[in-house]
């Protein structure tokens, strides 16, 4: 009997060690698309087909894998108003696109990314909430509830204004 117990123990542990073992988080369509959403709102912002910076460090693993399934969401184009585009950018200098998605695990070029995306006159966006004001405009998550987050800092950095109807959608931080 003790051993059916301790049977039981040790599946539990293996199958919460499996659930733990998994990304911590992965985007889906549906990030990407809230995302092309909120670009549709910027006052004066690109519209139509834009290819969106991928941004990643590539000496973080994390990063290089959030980039490559970015690519992968965005590879035939995610939204209406606002349809994005993936390309993979490995250092903040090469982005040149006005919408700059900033990695997982690339904090150490968050800076870098928010002044290129001003010097290109767009914004720096992501799904990872630790991007949030030190290097990213907006974040986007939609896991277990649709949450739009927006640094008035790094807005005021880039010069993007939000329509007024849009504001009542976002928390401002």
């Amino acid at each position: 009997m003790n051993h059916i117990k301790n049977l039981k123990k040790l599946g539990l542990v293996l199958a919460a060690s499996a659930f733990f073992s998994a990304p911590a988080y992965a985007d889906s369509k549906k990030d990407i698309e809230t995302i092309a959403k909120a670009v549709g709102f910027i006052n004066g912002g690109p519209s139509g087909a834009i290819t969106m910076d991928v941004l990643f460090d590539p000496s973080n693993s994390d990063s290089v894998a959030h980039a490559d399934e970015i690519i992968t969401l965005t590879s035939g184009g995610i939204g209406k108003k606002v349809k994005l585009t993936g390309n993979k950018v490995s250092s903040a200098g090469a982005a040149s696109s006005k919408v700059i998605f900033v990695t997982r695990g690339a904090n150490s070029i968050y800076g870098a990314a928010l002044d290129k995306a001003a010097a290109n006159g767009g914004l720096t966006v992501s799904t990872d909430e630790a991007c949030l004001g030190g290097g990213c405009v907006l974040v986007v998550k939609t896991e277990p509830s649709v949450d739009i987050l927006v640094s008035t800092a790094a807005a005021g950095k880039t010069g993007t204004e939000f329509a007024s109807a849009f504001s009542m959608m976002i928390t401002k931080k």
